[in-house]
């Protein structure tokens, strides 16, 4: 749970039972489950890696000797302080109060509590995030509510302007009042969900929107480094199956049918008479007279082992107690107890080779299957290739523009080299099917994978005949257009989109984030919704030894721009900067976090548990930069009220040390001018306009509707970054969503004044391409009388664009619209949603 869930996250009809495991291993003959049900119980175990640094020749050691040491010192992080500097710690945690009694405070702070004030603290807010209440809300109130719903809502806001301008920090619902002071008003009573407006969150309580209260380190002395942190093994367990039901036996006993037989099936013995040589004699059975033997529970193992150093607490953890060692056994009765069908392996660095894991893998019955997930011995394979074909089909079109996924067929190890591995092991790979239950080997599903012997190949793909006449009619529009002389000279900077879909991840399209390359320079990204780290890898590679590698990207990223705070925009944040610590050397240039306030809380809150690289004494970390210190008017200082107002006071959100960073971000950029601009979405969410010393400015919109501040802060714009969600024919959906039509956002780029419109942040409706509606753009050379239309653009994921080619994109519509037909017939792909037949088809006309 972090802040930002806290702010956006509220479901009335879900009860959450959050449970937390012990990191002490636990040697009981009946250890406790984390979970019970009636078809499965799951047990976990910790693994926590051995600090001593051990040499093994005959294992293959996973870390530097500079690591070792640091093992071998036992290196504890460094203290965190319990609040900011500039707040003095208030000793409001005495035992005569309460939680209740410190939140009447008006210095209350979550972040100063701890132990079990800081647990009830957290269930608190679960309790008010999903407070249960099976109440679905009512979208569309009836025709006779409407009117004194009109009355309730004019009533409640006279009178209440604090109340309604004092919105939830950061993106939560401007309707949060304070809280009354007792628990009960936490959860609202039934009579009063009624009169409930049915987008309302019921009262939160006082420090709702602050800082969570520090995670006390949970295993001492253990870095919170990557590689090193502690892991959680799972075992879970199914029912046991009873034995079939002997219908002969049963006869020959004389049980009668009906509810008798059924009592035995339930394992009960049951009573009854019978005749025997005539004479009425009672008769005892009992279930194992007529039933077989029963089945064992079936159980799958998932153990994450991402360094040799977490191997003796896996050994230990199953030798030390009875219960788990009859999961790795071979002796007939634990078998018959227990039937452990599957083993997964997540392993790190030369974790199979070592011949401690070896040994307890042959540990388990002959029948256990071992699956395998390791880089190091597994192809780096493409899962969705359909859409991967469809890249190199349409690579053919603009090797330039389209590139190839980076993937390999070839593996570093291979894992027939492993000797004395058991026979059962192999490889985890995607469309792997296991049974828990009936004994049998994994299953293969059948899948079509078109893309990766067609990649390998020497030979391009066959184009249809169709495809192949849109192909070269888009080639040649494009060889006229050079040879007209309109292309804009030098424009070098890469603009690369990595997620242009929104709210939810497809085959096709990722959610939001956008990478610009200033050559020179460095990297900016615009947004990292989940998934993102991925999509980098996927656009640049592992391989450290190829130019322009992932590694080569990361090291060279300077600024992250988060717009705000929904899901598919911040959801892959904290993972690329948990990458960027495993650089080595480390970067020698700080990464500058340009967002909200909520944002820099959710990351502060994860360092706990990881490192971020979030106050790196080096000063090459993760440094804070607020959005509203940067806002485009230069107010000079932040608003204390109202939606716009930044909700917190914690030192690193003091207007002028944003300033300074800020300006030191512009140093290390290039750049003239970085400006933040307040946009119209349904939580809070800033734009930005960045403006460089060599002439050239991108405007990103973030999620909005139509917003007159873009347009006179962007002015003259190089290129605009624009979301357009939803279809012309969406206005109303749009309004709804705080979202922009095609038509809307091409407005908004003319009006400003914009050369190039990139469109992106496509709905879900259009996994390929959005529907046509889109301008035709026409190509004016200057000093005809009348303004140069834009040009504009569609994104799509892994286009290597640059402000320079991008006009390229126009030409090449109808040859992506017949490419992604194709790929409907040819691999089978699901159909596309009603409305998204008639896709794009933007015609360029050159005046």
């Amino acid at each position: 749970m972090s802040i930002i869930q806290q702010n956006i996250t509220h479901r009335d009809t879900l009860q959450i039972n959050p449970i937390e495991s012990s990191w002490s291993a636990n040697s009981s003959s009946s250890p406790d489950a984390l979970f019970q049900d009636a078809n499965i119980t799951v047990y976990g175990l910790p693994i926590l890696p051995s600090l001593e640094p051990r040499n093994n020749a005959s294992s293959s050691p996973d870390i530097s000797s500079a690591d070792a040491s640091k093992f071998g010192q036992k290196r504890k992080r460094d203290p965190s302080p319990d609040l900011p500097e500039k707040r003095p710690a208030l000793q409001l945690d005495t035992p005569a109060q309460s939680l209740s009694e410190m939140r009447q405070s008006p210095k209350f702070s979550p972040e100063t509590l701890e132990g079990e004030k800081a647990r009830e603290w957290r269930e608190l807010m679960i309790k008010t995030m999903f407070p249960g209440t099976n109440i679905k809300p009512q979208r569309e109130l009836r025709d006779r509510d409407a009117p004194k719903v009109k009355q309730r809502k004019e009533k409640r806001s006279k009178g209440k302007k604090e109340a309604l301008e004092a919105v939830a920090p950061d993106g939560a619902a401007a309707t949060a009042t304070p809280c009354a002071s007792s628990e009960a008003a936490l959860v609202t009573a039934a009579s009063e969900v009624a009169n409930v407006d049915p987008y309302r969150r019921a009262r939160l309580p006082p420090g709702f929107h602050k800082q969570l209260p520090k995670f006390a380190p949970r295993v001492p002395d253990i870095p919170l480094d990557a590689l090193t942190a502690p892991t959680l093994a799972y075992i879970v367990v199914g029912p046991r199956i009873r034995g079939k039901f002997d219908v002969k036996a049963a006869v020959s006993l004389g049980v009668p049918s009906g509810p008798l037989r059924g009592q035995l099936t339930k394992g009960n013995s049951i009573t009854f008479k019978v005749k025997v040589d005539g004479e009425d004699v009672e008769r005892t059975v009992r279930p194992e007279d007529c039933i077989g033997e029963s089945e064992a529970p079936g159980a799958i193992i998932i153990l994450d082992i991402p360094t040799t150093t977490h191997i003796p607490a896996l050994l230990s953890s199953f030798a030390d107690s009875p219960f788990y060692a009859k999961f790795r056994s071979q002796r007939p009765e634990d078998v018959k107890e227990y039937s452990v069908r599957s083993v997964f392996h997540l392993c790190g660095k030369g974790v199979l080779e070592d011949e401690r894991y070896i040994a307890f893998m042959n540990g388990f019955a002959p029948s256990t299957h071992h699956i395998i997930a390791s880089r190091e011995h597994s192809p780096d394979l493409v899962t969705f290739t359909s859409a991967a074909f469809n890249q190199l089909r349409v690579n053919q079109l603009d090797p330039e523009i389209f590139p190839l996924p980076k993937f390999s067929l070839s593996v570093t190890k291979s894992i027939e080299s492993i000797p004395n591995l058991p026979a059962t092991a192999r490889l985890l790979i995607s469309s792997q099917e296991f049974n828990m239950r009936s004994p049998a080997p994994p299953i293969l599903k059948e899948t079509r994978d078109s893309f990766h012997a067609a990649a390998s190949s020497e030979k391009l793909p066959t184009l249809p005949p169709k495809t192949s006449e849109k192909f070269e009619i888009a080639k040649k529009n494009v060889e006229d257009h050079i040879a007209s002389g309109t292309v804009p000279p030098g424009a070098d900077v890469k603009i690369i989109p990595l997620g242009t879909g929104s709210a939810v991840p497809s085959k096709y399209r990722n959610v939001s984030s956008t990478l610009i390359q200033i050559p020179k320079w460095g990297n900016i990204l615009l947004d990292a919704g989940e998934g993102t780290w991925g999509q980098l890898v996927r656009q640049f590679g592992l391989d450290e030894a190829a130019p322009n590698n992932v590694w080569d990207m990361l090291r060279e990223l300077k600024c992250i721009y988060v717009s705000h705070v929904h899901g598919d925009h911040h959801m892959g944040l904290a993972h690329i900067l948990a990458k960027r610590r495993l650089l080595q050397p480390p970067p020698t240039s700080p990464l500058y976090l340009v967002t909200i306030r909520s944002v820099h809380l959710y990351i502060r809150e994860l360092s706990d548990l990881q490192d971020l690289g979030l106050d790196d004494p080096s000063g090459n970390g993760v440094v804070p930069i607020m959005s509203e210190a940067l806002h485009w008017k230069n107010t000079g200082a932040y608003q204390t009220y109202g939606m716009w107002q930044i909700g917190g006071t914690e030192p690193w959100t003091d207007y002028e040390t944003s300033q300074k960073n800020a300006g030191d971000m512009r140093r290390d950029l290039g750049l003239d001018s970085f400006s933040s601009v307040d946009v119209l979405h349904r939580t809070r969410c800033y734009g930005a306009v960045i403006k460089h010393t060599d002439g050239w400015s991108i405007v990103f919109s973030g999620d909005t509707q139509p917003t007159n501040a873009l347009v006179w802060a962007g002015k003259n714009a190089t290129l605009l970054i624009h979301e357009a969600t939803m279809a012309d024919d969406q206005v109303e959906m749009a309004t709804q969503k705080a979202h922009s039509t095609f038509g809307q956002a091409i407005s908004i780029g003319k009006r400003m004044n914009a050369e190039h419109i990139l469109l992106t942040h496509f709905s879900a409706r259009y996994p390929k391409m959005p529907p046509a509606s889109i301008m035709k753009p026409s190509h004016t050379p200057s000093g005809e009388g009348r303004a140069k239309e834009p040009i504009i653009a569609l994104a799509f994921d892994h286009a290597n664009l640059t402000i320079g080619n991008m006009w390229k994109v126009n030409y090449y519509l109808p040859a992506l619209e017949q490419s992604f037909r194709d790929t409907v017939a040819e691999e089978g792909d699901e159909e596309e949603e009603e409305g998204e037949g008639e896709v794009a088809t933007m015609e360029v006309a050159v005046d």
